[in-house]
């Protein structure tokens, strides 16, 4: 019966080490889908903005970082915000307005695109497609 204790303890253990180290929950950095998910974060990484849809309320602040090797930006679709230079290995952060257009894309390559859904309705915004954010036929901020 020891013997059993001593196992099932030592899987615990492992699978809790397992656990922590593919979640990003070991406290060091802030890498792994735990630390994603703690932080409100987009990553710019293997060519898009991922998530490319994020749920986020007015006033709530999402950082974006590039994963990347080279400069990209968050900027809306139609051009009234963005985050400027994000260098490689950097972050920059965006505050969610009310009335902000919640498509954007990088202006430095417009294939990455990426938007703000309702988190109240879990919808992502008009101007949204599954294949990416922000084609610029619609304006509108839903």
């Amino acid at each position: 019966m020891r013997k059993l204790v001593m196992s099932c303890a030592a899987c615990a253990l492992a699978l809790t080490a397992g656990i922590a180290g593919a979640t990003g929950l070991d406290g060091e950095g802030s890498s792994g889908l735990g630390a994603q998910m703690d932080e409100r974060r987009v990553d710019i990484k293997g060519g898009v903005f991922f998530p490319p849809m994020i749920l986020a309320s007015a006033g709530e602040v999402i950082t974006i970082r590039n994963e990347e090797d080279v400069v990209h930006d968050a900027t809306a679709i139609d051009g009234s915000w963005t985050t400027g230079p994000i260098q490689p290995g950097a972050v920059a952060e965006v505050t969610v307005g009310a009335d902000m257009i919640l498509c954007f894309k990088s202006t430095y390559n417009e294939e990455y695109k990426g938007a703000f859904g309702s988190v109240e309705t879990g919808e992502a915004p008009e101007c949204f497609e599954l294949s990416g954010a922000g084609d610029g036929s619609n304006d509108g901020q839903n």
